[in-house]
């Protein structure tokens, strides 16, 4: 393997700002598919491009193998989270930065890094001719905005991608260094925005604190009547009533595995952490559904007082879901919540709920065959028992391609938890980047 030749690609990847969800990042988005593109097809892959209007295009790229070899599926995403804030970066967010014996780059992890460890894996099986099994890319740039359009390219290329007989995806992390991981359980995502209006202007406190609504105090209320923050619990009737009960023989497995609460308060950066149902903090994010508020904006936090009763509030909330609860489902039951309690304020208040994605949760079983024998072949390589774990994050990929395909979904990867996804500083361990190329050839070459 010509390393530097793998780290030139990397680099040039990391270079293109694919941020999905910036309009104004969209030559950056162009760049990274031209890219793609092009590396895939000088390694013989006919590559087509699926596009919806001036969305973010998915590629589908195929490499015929021999009649008696596999149809393997890899699918990643090209599009990166935002840079921001980026006075908290120690390198150029978009510029691959090797140091301390890690990548650093917007993208090195999640995805971007895969991408680039799943290519050269193909390539060195290609260059010494042990490449026997059909692949398949589809590699999509809107997972990072809840992959919008990702079902309606599966169904376009169904005829085609029902010929795979497993797919990969490699976008989770390890288990620790040199410990692997196969993740069979993600959660789903619904994802609210909530807008106030109490007046046409902002009110001073004086004149009008306990006369006037405000939406800042309405939202906090709100907020605290949808969730217990001592208990963690929703506290929305019907929340929790298709929840999968998860067996003593699961749970055994996973307490197995739990993260101590000092290494696992260190990883998240946290000065503490809190849990439910007497679990472990660990596992509290990975077996219950949660909700979330990201952000409120109301009124005015500048610099030195300013006392008014703000016109206008906003609020950004999202619900993280389990196997056999259903987006859709609780889509309907959050806006029923939200409705009841605005009862009370009738037209005094007025409010707007959107909702931004839908995700179902992805759950497969650990006695699947192709989970089976990859698990072998990663304990193998790394000389460490495969750890079968479930992951709080989403793949909205995984649940869709599981559900329109039936196809077993292979979820592993290669970066460690100290990876920074979605923040500052995000990165990729040197040595589980490489050794992940070795292992992938094993897997896409053997299984």
């Amino acid at each position: 393997m010509n390393k530097q030749k793998v780290i030139d690609d990397f680099s040039s990847f990391i270079l293109s700002p694919s941020v999905s969800a910036d309009p104004k990042r969209a030559p950056g988005m162009v760049c990274a598919v031209d890219f793609l593109s092009k590396k895939l097809t000088s390694l013989g892959f006919e590559v087509l491009l699926l596009q919806n209007g001036q969305n973010p295009a998915t590629i589908f790229a195929k490499r015929i193998g021999s009649a008696d070899g596999k149809t393997i599926g890899i699918y990643g995403h090209y599009d990166v989270q935002p840079e921001d804030p980026v006075r908290e970066w120690n390198s150029k967010p978009f510029t691959l930065t090797q140091k301390n014996g890690r990548f650093y780059g917007r993208g090195t992890a999640d995805n971007k890094g895969h991408i680039i460890q799943n290519i050269a894996s193909i390539e060195n099986l290609i260059a010494s001719q042990s490449l026997k099994n059909t692949i398949v890319f589809l590699i999509e740039g809107e997972e990072e905005t809840g992959s919008e359009h990702f079902a309606s390219y599966i169904d376009t290329l169904k005829d085609e991608l029902m010929k795979v007989d497993v797919f990969f995806i490699t976008d989770v992390e390890m288990y620790k260094k040199n410990i692997p991981m196969i993740i069979y359980a993600l959660r789903g995502l619904v994802y609210f925005e909530i807008e106030l209006k109490v007046g046409d202007h902002d009110m001073h406190s004086g004149v009008y604190g306990n006369a006037a609504y405000n939406p800042a105090q309405i939202l906090s209320d709100l907020f605290a009547h949808m969730k217990n923050m001592r208990s963690g619990e929703v506290q929305i009737a019907g929340f929790y009533d298709s929840v999968r009960k998860i067996s003593e023989t699961e749970m055994k497995l996973l307490n197995n595995q739990v993260f101590s609460d000092e290494e696992f308060q260190k990883d998240a950066g946290s000065f503490g952490l809190t849990s439910m149902r007497n679990v472990p903090p660990y596992l509290a994010p990975k077996i219950f559904p949660s909700m979330d508020i990201h952000g409120i904006k109301s009124g005015f936090v500048g610099e030195g007082p300013k006392t008014i009763i703000p016109a206008k509030g906003r609020a950004k909330f999202s619900f993280r879901l389990v196997e056999h609860q259903c987006a859709q489902n609780i889509d309907l039951l959050v806006r029923d919540f939200v409705k009841k309690y605005m009862v009370q304020y009738g037209a005094r208040v007025e409010y707007k709920i959107t909702s931004h994605s839908y995700d179902n949760p992805f759950y497969c079983s650990i006695d699947d065959p192709y989970l089976q024998k990859t698990a072998r072949i990663l304990s193998d390589h790394f000389g460490t028992e495969t750890v079968f774990m479930r992951e709080g994050g989403s793949i909205p990929a995984a649940e869709i391609i599981q559900r329109v395909l039936g196809k077993p979904v292979v979820l592993t990867g290669f970066v460690l938890p100290d990876a920074n996804l979605h923040a500052p500083n995000e990165n990729f361990d040197e040595d589980m980047f490489w050794e992940g190329i070795e292992v992938l050839g094993k897997i896409y070459g053997g299984i």
